[in-house]
């Protein structure tokens, strides 16, 4: 093979693999290192008033300088090396895909040069691929597809790995959530106060980058009993209960224990028959309701595989109306459960409805109910498909409490889940999408939590509290909200833990009016607007996070709020690290690492305003 190449006899000397060749091709340098800096230097002289195509032209020759800047072991050009496409390097290994940029750090930090291809920057050309290698070895083993995991590929190339004295290998552009899924693997105390730089023993030598990401390793990791990756105590995955299965598509069911078995032609006369603690089964098929099924005593609604309810005239499909319980006094035990089941409520025209609302001018969704209503007292809904084309899929009103366990919520007018007037619901491992308002709303002294849930595409803001309200995330994937990721006002209080909140069309979290919004060991990335933003009276705490490669600036504080980020990463936003452009604002800093911006680490306003800055101990690069 050629530079990177593999050994004689058509197997690979770094991995023992059988080498396979289609077509000739070429091993020289693709490109001219002198000519492509002077395209580069005339091309920002001359700006984008000259060349239309400047934000497309500019990327590809960076790139393609970076490439031709690395030399190999001999000295000639690194464009003369095979690529090592990353993916199918870490498939083989059986471990989470590297980024780019952190195998070239710590490639650099091995004495080895490597760059990113300009066709594909998830393919690396490395100065020695020999040294690669080990180093992707090191990142296996401390970032394995699943707990103990290893491939075959691994264990081979650490038995060929030469011996000598062990350098140090930093991982220094590692993801917040990719560093804390490697700590609670590690049992790893819950928070440290200044942690320290990331860094595994490795096979070579040389010195690494000086800054680790800072993050804060969350508590009570994945140990113990249970299933889901961040609790011990999370049931997750729910185990499917197929009782239902066996009955007749569109058949109906009642099990009890004072009655056996009773079948009956509709669900409506089966759930007003069924006595408390029964189970209804639901056989497969849609099941259209003339009205709302009003479920009113202790149930368990069964459904087969496929089976949806539905209405005629567009009005509520399920209301759970329980005499008793509510959120007041805390969460009582689980009195109705809904389970398997899909709800849908289809965008079918009502007579009437449609001419009211027009004298009212408002459009006829308004008129509608939600898919699924929780009045009073306490329902769980666990793997149910909730879907409305008139309004949202799940309102719990006052004093009710639910539990909402692998739901779907998706395509939905208005909000996926609206909690309001001192409800209460915890939503696990749900998923809700392409929502005409927020995806989750909690407004009016209701409180909702949310764990391991991802919410995307919704019109507002992902999660969107406000009113007196309390919202508490963790390990949640926010992403591609056309307002904020996660948003607060109103004197409402949201507490975010270990989530991701990316690609937002505006900002990542928003903190306005009165309200106070904390911020701990999360990735906030790749939004339009500011990544963290105060306005208002709001009050932000962001504390062991990342906030990268934002268009606008990474945390932004602006009238009267104020702000206080710890041990976190700023970098790669657009304008400025921290911009502070309130008359009155307030901002504290201490141990950030802050660079790599488009403009000035932090943006403080004149000292004539009224304002106070404390900085301390902020690396500035």
């Amino acid at each position: 093979g050629g530079g990177g190449g593999g050994g004689g006899g058509g197997i690979c000397r770094h991995c023992g693999g059988c080498l396979e060749v289609g077509g000739p091709y070429w091993t020289g340098a693709t490109c001219d290192a002198a000519f492509v800096a002077a395209a580069l230097a005339k091309a920002e002289l001359a700006g984008a008033a000259a060349y239309s195509s400047l934000p497309l032209l500019q990327p590809l020759l960076r790139a393609l300088a970076a490439e031709a800047a690395v030399k190999t072991v001999g000295g000639g050009a690194a464009a003369s090396l095979l690529a090592l496409p990353l993916p199918a390097a870490c498939r083989a290994l059986r471990c989470t895909l590297v980024p780019p940029a952190t195998l070239v750090r710590a490639l650099e930090g091995c004495g080895v040069g490597a760059a990113p291809c300009h066709w594909d920057p998830c393919t690396l050309k490395a100065a020695d691929a020999r040294r690669v290698w080990p180093v992707l070895c090191e990142w296996a083993k401390l970032h394995p597809l699943q707990q103990g995991e290893a491939s075959a590929l691994l264990g081979r190339l650490q038995r060929r790995a030469s011996g000598g004295e062990p350098g140090r290998i930093h991982f220094d552009g590692v993801s917040t959530l990719q560093q804390q899924k490697r700590r609670r693997r590690e049992g790893l105390p819950a928070r440290v106060a200044a942690p320290p730089p990331a860094t595994v023993a490795g096979p070579s030598g040389g010195a690494g980058p000086r800054v680790a990401t800072a993050d804060s390793p969350p508590g009570g990791g994945g140990g113990g009993g249970g299933r889901c990756r961040f609790s011990a105590v999370c049931p997750f995955p729910y185990a499917r209960d197929g009782r239902a299965d066996s009955v007749a598509p569109l058949g109906v069911v009642v099990c009890s224990a004072s009655r056996g078995e009773e079948r009956f032609s509709s669900l409506a006369a089966a759930v007003r028959a069924a006595p408390e603690g029964a189970t209804v089964l639901l056989g497969e098929g849609e099941t259209e309701l003339d009205g709302a099924l009003l479920l009113q005593r202790p149930l368990t609604l069964l459904g087969a595989r496929n089976a949806v309810l539905t209405t005629r005239g567009g009005g509520s499909v399920v209301v759970v109306d329980l005499p008793g319980g509510g959120a007041a006094g805390g969460l009582p035990s689980p009195t109705l459960s809904i389970v398997g089941v899909g709800v849908v409520q289809r965008a079918t025209e009502q007579p009437g409805v449609a001419s009211a609302c027009a004298r009212e001018g408002e459009p006829a969704r308004a008129a509608a109910g939600y898919a699924v209503v929780v009045r009073a007292g306490r329902a769980e809904l666990t793997q149910c498909t909730v879907q409305s084309a008139l309004s949202g899929g799940c309102f719990v009103s006052a004093a009710a409490s639910a539990a909402l366990r692998g739901c779907h919520f998706g395509a939905a007018a208005m909000h996926g889940v609206l909690v309001s007037g001192r409800a209460r619901v915890e939503m696990s491992h749900c998923h809700v999408h392409s929502t005409g308002a927020a995806g989750v709303e909690a407004r009016g002294r209701s409180e909702v939590r949310l764990h391991c849930c991802r919410v995307r595409h919704s019109s507002r803001s992902g999660l969107f509290a406000t009113a007196f309200a309390e919202a508490h995330a963790e390990y949640c994937n926010v992403f591609q909200c056309r307002f904020a990721g996660i948003e607060c006002a109103g004197q409402s209080e949201v507490r975010v833990h270990s989530c991701r909140v990316h690609d937002g069309e505006r900002g990542g979290l928003l903190a306005l009016g009165r309200s106070s919004l904390r911020v701990d060991a999360c990735a906030v990335s790749r939004n339009a607007m500011a990544g963290v933003s105060a306005r208002g009276s709001g009050r932000v705490v962001v504390a062991d996070s990342a906030v990268t490669s934002g268009r606008a600036s990474g945390v932004h504080i602006s009238e009267d709020a104020s702000a206080t980020v710890e041990h976190c990463r700023v970098e790669a936003n657009g304008l400025c690290g921290v911009e502070l452009s309130g008359s009155a604002a307030t901002l504290v800093a201490r141990r950030n690492v802050v660079r790599g911006n488009g403009g000035e680490a932090f943006a403080l306003p004149s000292p004539q305003c009224g304002g106070c800055v404390q900085l301390e101990g902020n690396d500035l690069g």
